[in-house]
């Protein structure tokens, strides 16, 4: 299978799982995102331009990492008044075997796997419990999106990093959504109160 398919597959499902969380966490009012069909589920997506036009950046952003499997974790927090609430994390790891290496499945059973996998994530995410769910969306409350890359100033590190301790001081509930390993990329959803 083509890498470049599954970095296609993997940026899409990023942006949905943006959109998903964003939802979840009541930032905007729930009447700006529309129900699509996606991942053979009814998933969210923000209909508000502005907001479409950022995520949808943001993702297109990270595809030079992606294409070097550099990216280990997206991060998106939930602020109240520059303070971090609460945060969702995306963890990607890659295999050391090349796309090719690892299966001899057709690319077509590959692809929906990662899709039925993706899935999942999607739906954990939307059935989790969150700090937010009561809240109505208000003035003070925002996000933020981290990537951390294993790539520093142009040079690949050989570790990955330690949180920050702003990151770790906020961990109060660590809630590990939902680990899939479909064999050529193995993704982790994890939730922060």
């Amino acid at each position: 299978m083509s890498g470049d398919i599954l970095q296609e597959i993997l940026l899409e499902f990023i942006e949905v799982w943006l959109h998903n969380v964003i939802y979840k966490v009541n930032l905007y009012p729930s009447q700006i995102f529309r129900s699509r069909y996606k991942y053979n589920i009814s998933v969210k997506q923000s209909a508000f331009p502005a907001l479409n036009n950022y995520l949808r950046n943001l993702v297109l952003s990270l595809q030079p990492q992606l294409q070097r499997q550099s990216i280990h974790n997206i991060t998106l927090n939930i602020l109240q008044d520059l303070e971090i609430q609460e945060s969702f994390t995306l963890t990607i790891s890659y295999p050391t075997e090349t796309v090719s290496d690892i299966s001899a499945d057709p690319p077509e059973k590959i692809i929906s796997s990662c899709k039925d996998a993706f899935r999942g994530h999607i739906v954990s995410v939307l059935n989790c419990e969150s700090k937010q769910d009561s809240i109505e969306p208000s003035e003070g409350r925002t996000f933020s999106v981290s990537v951390r890359t294993s790539e520093l100033a142009g040079t690949q590190m050989t570790a990955w990093c330690c949180e920050s301790v702003l990151e770790t001081s906020v961990a109060k509930l660590v809630e590990p959504l939902l680990f899939t390993d479909v064999g050529s990329v193995r993704v982790q959803s994890i939730h922060r109160m």
